[in-house]
Formats: C-alpha cells, structure tokens, sequence
C-alpha cells in the first residue's frame, strides 16, 4: 500500500488531505512542526513525523517510503518580511529533498495569477515557488486555487453586528472557493500519476460579490447583512493597523487591486474544475467556530 506525505496537516487544507486519504484506507504520514499537533493524528491512524517545512531534513526523513507528498508554503507571520526569499527557501528545500527521493509525484498549493511574474502582490511568492520546484524530474501538480471563501472569517464580527467589511467592490464578482474542496481535490490528485509537471486550478461551484456573500449572511444570521467597502487604496494602511510589516501590507494591496482589476485570472479557463462546497456550507461552518 502506498504511503502518502501530508505537509502542513495541522491547517485548512493540509487537514483535509490527510484526512481524506485515511478514509479511503490510504496510509498516510503528517509532518507537523509540532509533536503535539501529531497527536491527534496518531489517535486517527497516520504516521506522525515532526519538522519544519524548510527543513531539508525532516522532509527527507519524513519522505522515505513515501509515493507522493503533499506541501504548500505556511503563510509568514504578520510581522516577517523577506517574504518573496521566503517562499524561494522553502521551494529550494522541497527541490532538494525530492529530488534525492522516489517519489512518484507532488501536489503543491499554489494559487490563481501564479503563471504572472509582478504585479501581483503576495501571490509572487507563490510565482516564485513554482518557478524554483519546476527544475524538480519529479512531476509537479500545481493546485493553483482561488480566493479562499474562509478568508471571510475575519469579517464575520461586523457581519454579526450588520456589516461585512471588504476592500472589494460590492458587487464585484470573483471565484472563490471552501479549503474542503482544496483539500479533497488534492487528496484526489496525489493519488494519479502524472508524467510531467501540470497546473490544475480550482474555484468554487458559483462565482460570487460581496452582496452575494452578505446575503448568504443575512440567511444564516436570520439579520440584515450589508457589504461595505472600503477603497483599495487603503489596503496597506488598514493592514499594517492589523499588526503587518509594511511589506506585507504593501503585497497585500497589490493583490487586491489586481484581483479587482482581473489581473489575477487562471490560465487556462476552459479547463478550470470546480468544487462543490457552497458559500452557505463553508460560510456556516465558519460561523459555528466562532
């Protein structure tokens, strides 16, 4: 039976790739950073291997036996900068450890946009990511996903109270998409055994605005839910209240604004998959946690 690697199994979506795969009666290794995250993975049945993901390695050690791992690269504290030689350092220690593996494949979160190389605010890091793993001979499956539905969580206090928050235009239409259907297309997809590398891009099963998600609000709520928005511009500005070093402010605006602008689009639309959790499934889900 083939053992699969799951980076990251403490998050989103590296949690539902793990725990995908032990529902099908896969056997699965997590690596975690933290012993104590494991635990709960051992109670489930997995393997559990500690180690950062920037560590050359715990990726090799947690790598042996392995046929395909899952990675993504975590997202920086708010206060780091250096974020773009981040991404590259993490991408550079996938490389290397792979490299010297027998894995059959690799699954890596990437995102949207991540085929454009500037103006593209924090999704760069990710651009960079993909261009560093492409000299791996192991092939790549690059899950280049949408906005997040769960992104939205940080707004749900001033829905409670009436309004949604947003630096989006109210009626501004974009793919989104719930980390459940990330988790369990990428669980699907380290299963198959590509040749070469390949991207794969992923929304959610309907397109929708702000007003679309503040109605979905309004429904679970039982109470008016009304988007506001506030100007791109002051993007950065409003970040760096929230606790984030300039530079990631600065990447964060230039992100929106290229969303808002359609910069950020897939690359090959026609092909794009879609998932099937709905803005009511995830947006409840996220209001039942509080």
């Amino acid at each position: 039976m083939p053992t699969y690697l799951v980076a990251g199994a403490a998050g989103r979506t590296g949690s539902v790739v793990a725990q995908t795969l032990l529902d099908q009666k896969s056997k699965v290794r997590v690596l975690v950073h933290d012993a104590a995250k494991g635990e709960r993975w051992k109670k489930r049945g997995a393997e559990v291997a500690v180690g950062a993901i920037d560590d050359p390695h715990a990726i090799a050690a947690a790598l042996r036996g392995a046929e395909a791992a899952y990675f993504l690269i975590p997202p920086p504290p708010p206060s780091a900068s250096g974020i773009l030689a981040r991404a590259r350092k993490f991408a550079e220690a996938i490389v290397q450890t792979v490299s010297g593996s027998h894995l059959k494949q690799v699954v890596f979160l990437s995102s949207v946009g991540a085929q454009l190389s500037d103006g593209i605010g924090m999704i760069q890091a990710l651009h960079l990511a993909e261009e560093t793993l492409r000299a791996s001979k192991t092939p790549i499956t690059f899950l280049r996903a949408c906005y997040f539905v769960e992104n939205w969580g940080a707004a749900l206090e001033g829905a409670r109270n009436g309004e949604l928050h947003t630096f989006f235009p109210a009626d501004f239409t974009f793919p989104q998409v719930g980390t459940h259907d990330i988790g369990r297309l990428a669980a699907e997809l380290l299963t198959e055994h590509p040749k070469a590398h390949r991207n794969v891009e992923l929304a959610g099963p309907v397109d929708a605005s702000p007003s679309d998600v503040a109605a979905v609000l309004s429904k679970l709520l039982e109470s008016e839910v009304k988007p506001v928005s506030a100007p791109v511009t002051t993007v950065a500005a409003a970040f760096q209240g929230f606790g984030f070093s300039p530079e990631q402010a600065g990447l964060f605006q230039e992100m929106y604004a290229a969303i808002i602008s359609r910069r950020v689009t897939f690359e090959s639309p026609a092909t794009v998959r879609r998932g099937k959790e709905t803005l009511e499934q995830t947006l409840g889900a996220l209001l039942k946690r509080g």
